[in-house]
């Protein structure tokens, strides 16, 4: 079984290398109409990131240290509007704790227009997780928009591989 750390750099590794899947994934949230012209800001935010991969595992300093597990931040050239996808991926109910006082939103808030996290304005919450989880578990309804793992793995082969393992 794929942990969820190796799907997130699978995740990351993808959305770097493939513009089909990132037009997919873009589609899929209200910045759908800026996927042709957006450019995600990998080596900016791999300046930024002082520890770890470029796109993870990032905390405010206010707001009780809250975390946001994958982070993509994508810019509009023509206009400098840069606008973020605050990414979670959940295999199984437990690890919505954190979504029950809808703290992804709070954090992703947090840290708009702060230099260190590149000042985009605006964001979306996605989470990434089973169908089942997706649609049994009304904690998944704290993020804007819901990506089964079975989508993504027409993409992403490992996370069918995930999906069948959290069954």
């Amino acid at each position: 079984m794929q942990n969820a750390s190796g799907l997130d750099e699978i995740f990351a590794a993808k959305l770097l290398e493939s513009h089909e899947f990132r037009s997919w994934l873009l589609s899929r949230t209200k910045f759908a109409r800026l996927w042709p012209l957006a450019r995600l800001l990998k080596e900016e935010q791999e300046e930024a990131q002082t520890a770890g991969p470029w796109w993870g595992n990032l905390r405010t300093e206010t707001h009780g240290g809250l975390a946001t597990k994958m982070l993509y931040v994508f810019e509009v050239e023509q206009t400098k509007l840069r606008f973020a996808l605050h990414l979670e991926m959940v295999k199984q109910a437990g690890e919505l704790e954190a979504s029950e006082q809808g703290s992804y939103r709070t954090f992703a808030q947090a840290m708009m227009n702060q230099e260190a996290f590149l000042n985009y304005m605006d964001f979306e919450t996605v989470l990434l997780a089973p169908q089942a989880l997706i649609v049994g578990d009304a904690r998944t309804l704290n993020f804007d928009r819901r990506i089964p793992f079975e989508t993504v793995a027409g993409f992403v082969p490992q996370f069918g591989q995930a999906h069948r393992a959290a069954a």
